[in-house]
């Protein structure tokens, strides 16, 4: 669910800037997301987290009357992610593993070596989509803003995944992490 909602947010935020003034535009977006954190309300944290996060950031900007606080919110939330691959990393309990073994549940202690070491490589991917977050905030143009925050910074990820995918074919050998 929060991967749609972060789909939709950004040309929400577009379309409510458009056709009205920040306040108005402030209480739309403080709205949806209520109506996603009532969704998601029993899920857990993780679920609704973001949504309060968002109503937060549209009470802000109602408040100080600057639409930057609804625009901040994908980047503090790039933020967000940055911050959990790094702990991730230095904790040693890699959320590359938590999530490939939802999908595929017998991963061998080899791959499981290999992928705990290849999560610093997915801290510098997760950086460099906050720092474009941040420069294309910085650049000012909501258009390309709407693009990044909406689906493009999904290709960065991407791109990421292709990379590691080729290391491994390439250079990963299971001699090494035996």
């Amino acid at each position: 669910m929060n991967l749609i909602i972060s789909l939709i947010y950004a040309p929400i935020v577009l379309f409510s800037l458009k056709y009205f003034d920040i306040k108005t535009a402030s209480i739309y977006i403080f709205i949806f997301s209520f109506f996603w954190f009532l969704l998601n309300m029993k899920k857990g944290l993780k679920e609704y987290g973001f949504s309060i996060l968002y109503m937060i950031f549209a009470l802000v900007a109602f408040f100080v009357e600057n639409s930057l606080f609804l625009k901040i919110t994908p980047s503090i939330l790039a933020f967000i992610v940055t911050a959990f691959v790094l702990y991730s990393y230095l904790s040693k309990s890699s959320f590359v593993i938590y999530y490939i073994e939802k999908f595929k549940k017998n991963l061998s202690n080899e791959d499981k070596i290999y992928l705990q070491n290849s999560t610093l490589f997915w801290f510098f991917v997760a950086l460099t989509n906050l720092l474009l977050h941040i420069f294309i905030l910085y650049y000012n143009d909501i258009v390309i803003w709407t693009i990044y925050s909406s689906f493009a910074w999904y290709f960065v990820f991407i791109f990421g995944l292709i990379i590691q995918i080729i290391h491994k074919k390439l250079f990963f050998k299971k001699e090494n992490y035996a």
